[in-house]
């Protein structure tokens, strides 16, 4: 199979290509808006790190729904994705905080994306797969009565 076929394939390791290609995308728009922010804005690592997360969030959101999970977009899954990504900010802007002081700012955020990245996986599959989270569509036959 190459690299084509598993991209459009729609079992697990589709999905987990997929998740990797939006992941890998959206890390290096967040990575480059940080960046851009700290040394050319003069920005603190801190808020540069939420800026940039903001803005690779709303990307991430809608490649992954279309892209990676092949779902249509809804609300429940905008709240449990939004919540996993709130979690996953959390965890990135502290550890960014610590990390700053041991790497310096420009590379703090790698070190906390090593961290963070897995564990979002596993937050954001279960959003768009989990069936709690799938809108419910209407009976046809129902609507024919």
């Amino acid at each position: 199979m190459n690299i084509k076929e598993l991209i459009k394939d729609g079992g697990k390791k589709g999905e987990v290509l997929r998740f990797a290609l939006v992941g890998g995308f959206c890390t290096l728009l967040q990575y480059g808006i940080y960046v851009v922010f700290v040394n050319a804005v003069k920005v603190p690592a801190v808020v540069s790190t939420m800026i940039s997360y903001a803005i690779s969030f709303i990307a991430n959101f809608i490649l992954s729904s279309l892209f990676t999970f092949h779902s249509d977009p809804n609300a429940k899954k905008g709240l449990a994705f939004t919540a996993s990504h709130l979690i996953n900010m959390g965890m990135q802007t502290g550890l960014v905080a610590i990390f700053k002081g041991i790497v310096g700012q420009t590379l703090a955020l790698l070190p906390a994306l090593a961290i963070c990245v897995p564990l979002n996986y596993f937050m954001v599959r279960f959003a768009f797969t989990d069936r709690h989270f799938q809108t419910k569509k209407k009976n046809k036959q129902s609507n024919n009565i």
